[in-house]
Parts: C-alpha cells; sequence; structure tokens
C-alpha cells in the first residue's frame, strides 16, 4: 500500500488508483514525519523573505503574489511553503530554500547552498545547487526610455533602488547604458539613490525639482518611489504627466488608482512565483536537469503620467513653485 500512495516501484497505474480510492475510503493518510523517514525528504521548502533594501514590509507588500503563487505550485506536487528566518534553515529540515529580498552572498544562505537546493527570486547565488529567478529589469528599464524618448523627452532623471539588490543595480546600469545610447541628457545629479521606499522617492524628486535646470521626466526603479514623485510634482507646483513625466516600475495594484494613473514597467509576480517553486521542485528531484536561470518577460504599460515634453514647443524650461 505504501508503495502505490508513495508512487514508488512498477506498481501499474491502475491498481494505483484502486489503492488511493480505498485509502480516501478508509479515512487513511500518510504520516509525514514516517514517510520523510523512508524518503529522506520533508516535502516542505522554506521560503525566506529578508530585507536587503532596508525595509521587508515593502518586500512583502511587492512579493504576497509572488508567495501565494510559490505555495500553488508547490501544493499541487504535495508540497508544503514554509515561510521562515534564515536562521530556521539551520535547524528546521526541508527539501529546499526559495530566498527572496536577501544579499547573495550573505553567509548563512551561502552556507545553505552547500546543503540543500536553493532558488534565489532576484537573487543570485554562487555554487551549490542553485538558480536564479528575475524579471527581465533590463529590458524594462530600455522599454521605459524608449518611451519617454518617443514623448520627446532628453533630460530624464533615475531615482535608483537598493543598488546592493539585482533589481537595483541592473536597473541604475541599465539606465546610465541606455541614456547614453539614446543621446540623453543625464548630468550627475540627475541620477538620485534611493532605496526602493515611499519616502527615498518622495526626498529624491524634490531634490531633482529644486535644480536649476529640472529633468522633464523621471524614472523611479519601483513603483512605491514613483508614487512617491506624483505627490513631489504635486508639491513643486506642478502637473505630473502633463509638465513631467513619470515612469515606475513593478505595477502594483496601486499605480492604476494613482492621480494620474501610473505609467510604469509590469512584471509578472506570478509567473515569477510559479517559476521559483518549479526551480525548487527540479533542484531536489533532477538536479542536473534543472534549469538553472530563469528570466521572466517585463510589459510596458502606459497611463496618464507620462506625455509628451511640452518644453520641446516653448524651449523653456519649467520652474516650480514648492506648493506649502
Amino acid at each position: 500500500m505504501s508503495r502505490a500512495l508513495n508512487e514508488k516501484g512498477d506498481i501499474r497505474p491502475e491498481t494505483r488508483d484502486r489503492v488511493r480510492e480505498a485509502a480516501e475510503a478508509l479515512g487513511y493518510a500518510a504520516d509525514p514525519a514516517a514517510r520523510a523517514l523512508v524518503t529522506h525528504r520533508t516535502n516542505v521548502v522554506g521560503v525566506v523573505v529578508g530585507d536587503n533594501a532596508g525595509h521587508r514590509d515593502l518586500s512583502l507588500i511587492f512579493f504576497g503574489k509572488v508567495l501565494a503563487a510559490i505555495a500553488r505550485r508547490l501544493g499541487g506536487e504535495h508540497y508544503e511553503a514554509l515561510l521562515m528566518q534564515v536562521d530556521d534553515l539551520a535547524s528546521r529540515p526541508v527539501d529546499a530554500a526559495i530566498v527572496i529580498g536577501m544579499d547573495g552572498d550573505e553567509p548563512l544562505i551561502v552556507e545553505c547552498a552547500r546543503r540543500m537546493p536553493v532558488v534565489g527570486v532576484d537573487v543570485r547565488i554562487e555554487g551549490g545547487e542553485t538558480a536564479f529567478v528575475g524579471s527581465d529589469h533590463a529590458e524594462g528599464v530600455r522599454l521605459a526610455l524608449a518611451h519617454l524618448h518617443a514623448l520627446g523627452h532628453r533630460r530624464v532623471a533615475h531615482i535608483a533602488g537598493a543598488v546592493n539588490t539585482v533589481a537595483g543595480r541592473v536597473r541604475l546600469e541599465t539606465f546610465v547604458a541606455e541614456a547614453e545610447r539614446l543621446g540623453l541628457d543625464v548630468p550627475d545629479e540627475y541620477i538620485r539613490r534611493g532605496d526602493f521606499s515611499s519616502a527615498s522617492g518622495y526626498r529624491e524628486a524634490c531634490a531633482a525639482l529644486a535644480l536649476d535646470t529640472p529633468p522633464t521626466a523621471i524614472v523611479a526603479a519601483s513603483d512605491l518611489m514613483a508614487l512617491a514623485v506624483l505627490q513631489a510634482v504635486w508639491d513643486s507646483g506642478a502637473t505630473p504627466g502633463r509638465d513631467v513625466a513619470v515612469v515606475g516600475f513593478d505595477d502594483l495594484e496601486s499605480a492604476a488608482l494613482a492621480h494620474p494613473p501610473l505609467t510604469t514597467i509590469r512584471q509578472d509576480r506570478q509567473e515569477l512565483g510559479t517559476l521559483a517553486a518549479q526551480r525548487a521542485l527540479e533542484l531536489v528531484s533532477d538536479p542536473v536537469s534543472a534549469r538553472r536561470e530563469s528570466i521572466v518577460p517585463v510589459e510596458l504599460v502606459v497611463r496618464a503620467s507620462t506625455a509628451r515634453d511640452r518644453t520641446r514647443n516653448t524651449g523653456a524650461w519649467p520652474r516650480f513653485t514648492r506648493r506649502g
């Protein structure tokens, strides 16, 4: 019976189905602890959400859909997703780990990768049985700049995310390279250092708008920062979308409800979670054949926060008067 329920041995499918029907009729359920002793597997994947950007709550805002997708995909294979602290990976037996919002060189993560398969969502971990799943951050920035360039914007600022993260670093590097390729005018003061939070977005947007020659467009490395940029533009006495174009990155639910609705780069958070779970399952069952890198496409979503550069017609740069 146990061989049929655990799908072991050369048992015919029809026999396995009859055994399962009988087990259900008798109310039989396999003991997870006993199964783990036999198979050396727990059917549990530990999921760790860190705070390498300094804001764990912000990570959970974005990664909520990712976590739900991880749980669904693992559940389809009779695995459990267990949200835990990284310290717990050392004491709680799990078959694999999925790591989000942490540095890939974090000592505890490196140590875990020596003992079990680890999948990083926007986290690159060297060595061991590891895999990487992430969005195409570079393409997202290229889409944003191409959109603004087509609207006539040539003075474009960037509010970067935390550069100790894959997302923050790649988006910043791509912005600098792509702005140069397009011939945009990006002085040093147009590169603003944020950390993905709304507070940093507001602070850096205010600083950019106060420059002698302010940008006509701002690309923020997260929607939370971009939403704060919209408020900063309003507070400067200008109108976002009309006077200053704003582009975010993520397409959070709040982006479409902003005033004005936010143009942004949409990440497929469900696909990120599904692929992370799939890579973890593959590393557990067949590490030799498992895919080690998966890049998820992104999409430009155009809304009312971007419009043509009005200064191209007047030849004058806007001067903003901050509202009290």
